[in-house]
């Protein structure tokens, strides 16, 4: 039933609200939803009379087949509305469209249902149209096929017929690739133990930080003549190769045969952890939006701190911190036992850049195009590092009391908060190295201003 617009507002009668599902104790059974329960659905700026009106509109153009039609005003707490109403409440909406359609399409072929004679067994004027096209038809068809069977071809299949069989047999292929790869999805959470969970992620963790320190140690860099692109800075690169890497793994996301062994490696999921997510994840984005943030960031941030230690110490903050950084999330899923939660992105990773960076330059400016350097020199990298942990922490909390709120729902503010103390720990570590490739450079820029000039 669709709420009918009347003077710029929604009318439905009793039926339509008598065919909304109840919930006990909830919005539709002993009254409507408290204001706080609206404030955690819409946010606590929402009236609880608003909030409700909403609900019961969205709800109605669910039942009704009409979900596309828009709401007055703003669109978003619709969105948040059908969030929470397909979570809470759930409902085949895709038969009810299909409901509303047929609906529709008898009601237009109604004017064409005149029938010719008097009396209920007369003929319709449809039905005679719809036969006449089938003779037709028919015949096209006998003539096509009688010519060739002369020429000795095979009857060829129309245009329509042949894009039919193309599309049953992809969604033939879809549904196969999509079956096989739910085969891994868990419909309960396993019973395991705390070490059985968190044991093995932790000695990968602790192996890969190991070989980490060692490959910030022992690297060295290739020589001017044995790079492969002069042209290209070394730290653009090294942060080209990585941003190639997170794209690949992005465009692996859609191929459907390899969507089983993604969910494997590249998405960390505390209730059954595979071992390689840990470190899978790191390079792992599914949306589109997410990437690219990450990847703006990652060049932006990286190449200051590629400057500042060099390829091998770099590598190493990303790999090493980036895998502790989902260490922590994961060890905090298991405690809490929030085991709705997964994770995946690069996000920790690059916190521990910038972390790194900060504590590193904590004795100097920053500059931000195109401010003037005046406005912006209040500004010092342990204020703007203490301004990111302070949102982090305050949004971890707010989860920790509150659950997953709308606008935030796909931010790990956890695995952030895991490399941030991953990156700080790093540059502390990693202090002599940049003080002496600072002492290095000072030589050589003291040998270029002393040489003589021509």
């Amino acid at each position: 039933m669709m709420p009918r617009r009347i003077g710029g507002r929604f009318s439905t009668n009793t039926a339509a609200r008598d065919a909304i599902p109840k919930l006990s104790g909830g919005l539709y059974e002993g009254g409507e939803l408290s204001k706080e329960e609206i404030g955690a659905i819409f946010g606590k700026h929402m009236e609880r009379s608003r909030g409700n009106h909403i609900l019961h509109l969205v709800q109605k153009q669910r039942l009704s087949g009409n979900i596309d039609e828009d709401i007055p005003g703003s669109q978003k707490p619709k969105e948040q509305a059908l969030a929470w109403l397909r979570v809470n409440i759930p409902f085949d909406e895709d038969q009810a469209i299909l409901t509303r359609l047929e609906s529709e399409e008898r009601a237009a072929l109604e004017p064409q249902t005149k029938r010719t004679g008097n009396g209920v067994y007369a003929e319709s004027v449809l039905e005679q149209i719809r036969e006449e096209n089938l003779r037709k038809r028919r015949t096209e068809e006998g003539q096509e096929e009688a010519r060739n069977t002369a020429e000795g071809d095979r009857p060829p299949i129309s245009r329509e017929q042949s894009l039919m069989q193309r599309r049953q047999e992809s969604e033939a292929r879809v549904k196969k690739w999509k079956d096989w790869a739910a085969e891994d999805q868990l419909h309960s959470v396993p019973q395991m133990s705390f070490l059985r969970r968190a044991g093995p992620a932790t000695l990968l963790t602790a192996a890969v930080i190991s070989l980490c320190v060692m490959f910030a140690q022992n690297y060295t860099p290739p020589s001017e003549a044995a790079r492969l692109f002069r042209s290209v800075s070394p730290a653009a690169a090294t942060i080209s190769v990585l941003v190639a890497m997170n794209c690949a793994v992005w465009v692996g996301w859609r191929v459907l045969p390899l969507r089983r062994s993604m969910m494997r490696v590249c998405c960390l999921v505390p209730a059954y952890p595979y071992v390689s997510s840990l470190l899978g994840n790191v390079f792992s984005h599914q949306m589109f939006d997410h990437l690219v943030f990450n990847m703006i960031a990652l060049w932006i941030i990286g190449g200051n701190l590629h400057d500042d230690v060099g390829r091998g110490p770099f590598l190493a903050v990303y790999l090493g911190c980036g895998i502790a950084a989902s260490h922590v999330f994961l060890l905090n899923t298991i405690l809490f036992k929030r085991w709705g939660y997964v994770t995946m992105g690069c996000s920790g990773a690059i916190s521990a850049l910038l972390a790194t960076w900060c504590c590193i330059n904590a004795d100097e400016g920053i500059r931000i195009w195109p401010f003037p350097s005046r406005a912006t020199e209040w500004l010092q990298p342990l204020v703007l590092l203490m301004l990111f942990i302070s949102i982090d922490l305050y949004g971890a909390v707010r989860r920790l009391r509150f659950g997953k709120i709308p606008f935030d729902a796909r931010i790990d503010h956890v695995t952030h908060l895991g490399g941030y103390v991953a990156g700080i720990v790093a540059a502390q570590l990693l202090r002599p190295t940049v003080a002496q490739r600072r002492r290095r450079e000072k030589k050589q820029m003291q040998r270029i201003e002393r040489a003589p000039r021509p």
